[in-house]
């Protein structure tokens, strides 16, 4: 950071967020995400210029020979080596966020809100997620979000969220398997759905629920996947919904047998309004 620094000048801080923070991160997950502060608003000038110096100090730290590439996003710019991408997002100090800015000129935005979001969430999950169990079940639902396609459009903070929401429990600490089992049935139970209490997003102001970004295809998407996975689970069918080597894959659109006992999927309950539905909705207000 300080190098960096010396040479661009305007850089107020770097902070390292995402899973590589958290100690969530995959096996085969070779990305990590860096944010960098300016102390104004960044422009795409900036992203060049701070990914040149970047890229030429982390190639002269580079021990073998294999080439390194660089590549500008809407939001900074990536910096891949040998199957390793540093992600790196800029943004700005948040009182500079009011300012006009320029959309032919500044990094919109929104990247600029998400990359401050990416701090805080990181901040928070350091402080608060310190029992392990809760960084298992994060690396588990994640693991879902790329097996089981009811839980593939799941976000990673929500994620965060439903794990830590899932091993707290006041005057005691669940083992891992209460955890898992507790994540299914609060899932299955709709929390997640519209209506429901939900759980509190504590890094933004007032009420904001964790799922309130989320379509109301995907809430019933998270609800009806862990509906057939608890019941695979009260039937013995833990390693088929971990994928455990040599395991069935449980499935979501027919019937599945554990020890006997057939296990029927649940079925989705949301229904996308069709154009004449939309059109007469519209109509009406």
């Amino acid at each position: 950071s300080s190098g960096i620094n010396a040479e661009y000048g305007d850089i107020e801080e770097m902070r390292v967020v995402g899973s590589f923070k958290k100690g969530t991160m995959l096996a085969g997950h070779k990305t990590a995400d860096v944010v960098i502060i300016l102390k104004h608003l960044p422009t795409k000038e900036d992203t060049s210029k701070v990914m040149k110096i970047l890229g030429t100090k982390m190639n002269q730290q580079q021990t073998d020979k294999a080439a390194a590439t660089t590549a500008v996003t809407d939001s900074g710019f990536t910096y891949t080596h040998a199957g390793n991408t540093l992600r790196i997002s800029l943004t700005t100090l948040p009182s500079n966020t009011t300012e006009t800015i320029d959309h032919e000129k500044h990094i919109k935005l929104e990247h600029l809100k998400n990359s401050l979001a990416a701090i805080r969430h990181a901040r928070w999950f350091e402080e608060n997620a310190f029992q392990s169990s809760i960084r298992v079940m994060v690396r588990i639902l994640k693991d879902f979000k790329r097996r089981i396609p009811f839980f593939k459009n799941a976000n990673p903070w929500t994620i965060d969220l439903l794990a830590h929401h899932s091993a707290s429990v006041t005057g005691s600490q669940l083992t891992i398997p209460l955890v898992f089992r507790r994540c299914l049935q609060l899932l299955a139970a709709g929390i997640l759905l519209p209506g429901s209490a939900s759980i509190s997003d504590p890094c933004e102001p007032g009420f904001v629920k964790a799922h309130s970004f989320m379509s109301y295809e995907h809430q019933d998407e998270l609800s009806c996947g862990a509906q057939t996975l608890l019941r695979a689970l009260a039937h013995g069918g833990f390693r088929e919904i971990l994928g455990m080597n040599g395991a069935r894959r449980v499935t979501f659109d027919t019937p599945i047998m554990f020890d006997g006992v057939i296990v029927t999927p649940s079925k989705l309950a949301y229904e996308k309004p069709t154009e004449t539905e939309k059109m007469d909705t519209n109509a009406g207000s």
